[in-house]
């Protein structure tokens, strides 16, 4: 059976066999598309390539592209494909092959590569496109598994701009998933039997707005295939959620509850396991949109992207109460196990500290809505639909939770006036989240040119006219009050707009007494800098704008940084040809993305350290060139994959550090090297195929801080490792350096001396658990009983090695022998059996799950898990007898 990564990997080897460039998973977060709430499909990274805006590295494109859907989230879990975050595999083509190329990639990746059965593939195509239909009855398809579509079922067109036919390929899963059969497919009903798998859109025709088509003089390919799905497919799964890519943060979900996940109840569909299924499902798969959009940036809030993620994080803690989850915070231990599923590192200890805090809150926030309740129970005896609604939605109050309160108070609610008032809700939020930012991008549409200048090079402040104030529809005079979002053009701005791969700046505008804070500042099509803004704002009056400077100041020094590093790269790996391929640049750190045919060593990264030391201590100037591209190509600029916006520019700006580098860039940048003060990596990340990101902070201040927490963290693993030996030898003492020194160069020795400590207690641990494994057992103190004719030990133990020990001691000494081994833990007990060959060890074990409620597996010859009993072990032992006895 095919794994979800080797699937991935044969997506990706297979087109990049076919001269397609591989592209890796982009983050989650737009960058320059303010029309996007997150990245929502696999061309979504690519559009200003098929729009024409930049030349695209090679006309041929793979990719397999993290995506994030939000708006049907109350399905995940109730359906066997809903998900929030999913991965569409795509393959592209930008003005290079059509239809015929794309088909027949298509045919050889199912049934060379998968090799799918021909019998089980449907396929659609418009009714209109016969050139379709024959390249796949000449690839050898029946005609009676190609399908007529309508204009609706199988034409691509937004109304206006690029559009064409397309070509959708199913999997007939079988009359076990619906027996009604072909007829699903051709009358376009929703099912579980036939699985698209694969989307072609021919980019063919231009629509003119007035559905007056036009045939394209460059014609492109836009195709995703849903790995979900086709891992769904090839492991043989009821539904996505019984795949590799779910099951193992299910699994890990199940040992924090006593209920367990089935997957075979998709056929079976008893209600009440049904939702308990839906349950474990919601929560696997918010916990890994939320693990991947916070190792992206985003953070818990009550706005924007921030919210989507508080949402998820919410709801997935609600159904863990469901399951009868106790622990205060228990989402953040299933980030290593999400890490697991992905092809890309996470940062697991930053984004495990981010859903615990998350988690701490709205434990809080259930407390603040049990009080609530009593208040309102008191003023009025009973709680109505009104009320609530307003702790669902103002306060995250799950109606679960106010339903439970009530119950125990013998008070009812009318849950179909709820409903009524959250489905309102629902459908005014969804019209909201799908207009909203078009809306934007069409009031900008009414900006006719270029029209605001950007002074941020020279001035952090400013006193600007607002030449255009908007909200989501269209051009206003003043906004209402200090919450309304607007976007407001200047005639004149200092504040940076997003690009390059520097994000934007921070900072706020004064009109009036009136605080305006920055949200975001993007550009429009001609470059005009748009400030997303919330505040108190009128169009007629001048604004006084303020930049973060000590943001600004960061945001330089770690721009800056990527250009030198990327020279300090290229020192370190001579022989290899190292090309920058994205960079992400906060103010607090900065990311940069590179090709490499092995994962950095300690040693490679220090000597990186080392160069970019050397060229911090060089001061070296900084200069600006503005020139044209032929003579910046000239004096040797390098142009990473965010500046190659400027692939059409008349004139350029190249940045150079002298004697280190000169590159194009329209980013900030420290006046010279020495301003950057200090560099350290703090974590290297694997992109996927050869792609690695390195994660960097600067100056004295951000490193001294890491090295200080970084320390107490190791100060605190060390003791904990001590303790962990003396509990295996009381004697055991190992004293290693408390003082934490000042000096950052020192700091880092002093890790380093830690990591060496930390090996040396590791191996002393290895040592004392090896003599205590060798340990020899007296088995002459355990005496077996004939039941049945059979010879049964039972061994009562608080210790699992020692168990293990005693089970293996038993069964050389005595093999004809079943072994049953207890360990008692408050109200569960750990089973360990162990039988000959003659016996098995499942017969007995299941007779102990069908007597008391548990958990686990094995085979003959070993079985174990745990059961739920208040008995205590001596007398749960007798109960075993009982059974056996039987």
């Amino acid at each position: 059976m095919l794994s979800s990564k080797e699937i991935r990997k044969m997506w990706l080897d297979f087109f990049s066999s076919k001269n397609h460039l591989v592209v890796e998973s982009k983050s989650l977060i737009p960058q320059n598309d303010p029309s996007l709430l997150w990245i929502n499909s696999g061309v979504a990274t690519l559009k200003d390539y098929f729009s024409g805006k930049k030349n695209p590295p090679s006309k041929r494109l793979t990719n397999s592209q993290g995506s994030i859907r939000t708006n049907d989230i109350e399905n995940v879990g109730v359906t066997s494909r809903h998900h929030t975050f999913f991965e569409m595999l795509g393959n592209f083509s930008i003005g290079d092959y059509f239809k015929k190329e794309a088909i027949a990639y298509a045919y050889e990746f199912i049934f060379s590569i998968l090799k799918l059965e021909k019998e089980r593939i449907y396929i659609t195509y418009f009714e209109e496109d016969k050139e379709t239909y024959d390249c796949w009855v000449n690839l050898g398809i029946s005609e009676d598994h190609l399908i007529k579509g309508t204009r609706e079922q199988n034409f691509w067109d937004v109304g206006q701009g690029p559009c064409g036919p397309d070509t959708e390929i199913f999997y007939d899963r079988g009359d076990k998933y619906d027996s009604r059969g072909i007829e699903l497919l051709k009358n376009d009903i929703e099912n579980d039997r036939y699985i698209e798998i694969w989307n072609i859109v021919f980019s063919q025709f231009n629509n003119d707005g007035e559905n007056n088509y036009t045939e394209l003089i460059t014609k492109n390919i836009d195709t995703g295939a849903g790995l979900e799905r086709i891992v769904s497919i090839m492991q043989d799964a009821p539904t996505n959620f019984d795949t590799d890519l779910f099951l193992p943060i299910i699994k890990e979900t199940e040992k924090l509850t006593k209920f367990h996940y089935d997957i075979n109840n998709y056929f079976i569909k008893n209600e009440s396991q049904t939702k308990i299924n839906t349950l474990f499902k919601i929560i696997a798969d918010h916990i890994r949109a939320s693990v991947n959009a916070i190792n992206d940036g985003v953070k818990p809030s009550n706005v924007g992207r921030g919210y989507i993620i508080r949402r998820l994080i919410r709801r997935s803690y609600r159904a863990g109460l469901s399951l009868g989850i106790e622990q205060k915070s228990f989402l953040y231990t299933l980030v290593s196990t999400v890490k697991d599923t992905l092809i890309y590192d996470i940062n697991i200890k930053v984004v495990e500290d981010v859903i615990r805090e998350e988690e701490e809150l709205f434990a809080k926030t259930i407390k603040e809505g049990e009080r609530l309740l009593e208040n309102e129970l008191e003023k009025n005896h009973k709680i109505d639909a009104n009320i609530a609604f307003k702790m669902f939605d103002t306060y995250g109050f799950p109606i679960e939770l106010t339903q439970e309160i009530l119950k125990e108070k013998n008070i009812e609610i009318n849950l179909d006036d709820f409903n009524a008032k959250l489905k309102e809700h629902q459908e005014k939020s969804k019209a909201a989240a799908v207009a909203g930012m078009q809306k934007v991008i069409n009031s900008l549409a009414l900006i006719p040119n270029k029209i605001s200048e950007f002074i941020g090079y020279d001035f952090l402040n400013s006193k600007s006219k607002i030449l255009y104030l908007l909200n989501e529809e269209n051009e206003i005079n003043h906004t209402n009050n200090d919450e309304d979002v607007s976007y407001v053009i200047l005639d004149k701005t200092p504040f940076y707009a997003t690009s390059g791969g520097q994000n934007h700046d921070y900072g706020y505008m004064l009109q009036d007494g009136n605080k305006i804070e920055i949200l975001d500042v993007f550009k429009d099509k001609f470059w005009n800098h748009v400030h997303m803004v919330k505040g108190k704002i009128k169009k007629d009056k001048e604004v006084l704008c303020y930049v973060d400077a000590d943001k600004r100041l960061n945001y330089a020094r770690n721009h800056s940084s990527t250009h030198i590093m990327f020279h300090a790269l290229r020192k370190t790996y001579q022989n290899d040809v190292i090309e920058q391929l994205g960079s992400n640049i906060s103010f607090d750190h900065f990311t940069f993305d590179f090709g490499l045919d092995h994962r950095p060593t300690k040693a490679e990264l220090r000597n990186i350290e080392k160069i970019m030391n050397q060229y911090i201590a060089m001061n070296a100037k900084r200069n600006y060139i503005i020139t044209s591209v032929k003579k910046a190509q000239e004096l040797g600029a390098y142009m990473t994959i965010e500046e190659s916006e400027y692939h059409d520019a008349n004139e350029v700006r190249v940045v150079e550090f002298e004697g280190i580098t000169k590159d194009l860039c329209g980013g900030t940048h420290v006046p010279n090297s020495g301003v950057i003060e200090n560099f350290k990596i703090i974590s290297v990340d694997s992109k996927g195929s050869g792609i690695y990101r390195l994660r960097v902070i600067t100056s004295h201040a951000l490193v001294n801080a890491y090295l200080l927490n970084e320390i107490k963290e190791k100060q605190a693993l060390l003791f904990t490792l001590i303790k962990n030996n003396q509990q295996l030898k009381k004697d055991y003492n190992y004293s290693f350096e408390l003082n934490i020194p000042n000096d950052v160069f020192d700091k880092e020795s002093l890790l380093d001396q830690y990591e060496k400590n930390e090996l040396e207690i590791r191996e002393d641990y290895k040592k004392f658990l090896k003599q205590k494994n060798n340990e020899s057992v007296d088995v002459s103190q355990y005496e077996y009983e004939l039941i049945n004719h059979k010879k049964f030990f039972f061994i009562n133990s608080n210790d699992i090695n020692q168990l293990r020990k005693i089970t293996i001691a038993l069964r050389e000494s005595t093999p004809e022998a079943i072994i049953i081994g207890i360990i008692n833990t408050n109200a569960t007990n750990y089973f360990l059996i162990v039988t000959s060959k003659n016996h098995d060890s499942s017969i007995i074990f299941n007779q102990i799950l069908k007597e008391f409620s548990g958990k686990g597996g094995g085979n003959k010859l070993v079985s174990q898990g745990s059961i739920t009993t208040s008995l205590d072990p001596n007398k749960l032992i007798n109960k075993l007898k009982e059974l056996n006895n039987a």
